[in-house]
């Protein structure tokens, strides 16, 4: 059995909501999906969240999505960084945070999957 074999762990993804982004680039057939097996599940949702809002802000000390999310660690969006699927920019106490192509893909396949889930429902 290879890695790509082992059967997806349960996440806390919500499809939902999407952004204009989200219509505009789907994780087509033929790509390949990431491996998200290696994402915690405060790693998955704040990469769908960012997903879906086009971007994080911080806001009062916390990264938010849209603005009924519940919020992202700082902690969180710091790994995600250096794991290299957000690009992030601050200026004092105002920061942003930008899915890179790789948090993008990544992003996708969390989203495919949870519609695949949906679907069996």
């Amino acid at each position: 059995m290879t890695i790509h074999d082992a059967a997806p762990e349960e996440t806390a993804v919500e499809p939902a909501r999407r952004s204009p982004l989200a219509a505009s680039e789907p994780l087509a057939p033929s790509e390949p999906r990431a491996l998200i097996a290696i994402l915690s599940v405060a790693k998955r949702n704040a990469l769908v969240a960012c997903f879906n809002a086009s971007g994080l802000h911080k806001k009062a000390g916390a990264w938010h999505g849209a603005p009924d999310d519940k919020p992202v660690s700082g902690v969180t969006v710091a790994d995600l960084a250096r794991d290299g699927m957000l690009t992030l920019t601050t200026d004092h106490r105002i920061g942003s945070a930008r899915l890179t192509e790789r948090g993008s893909w990544f992003a996708r396949t969390l989203l495919r999957d949870a519609d695949a889930a949906k679907e069996k429902e």
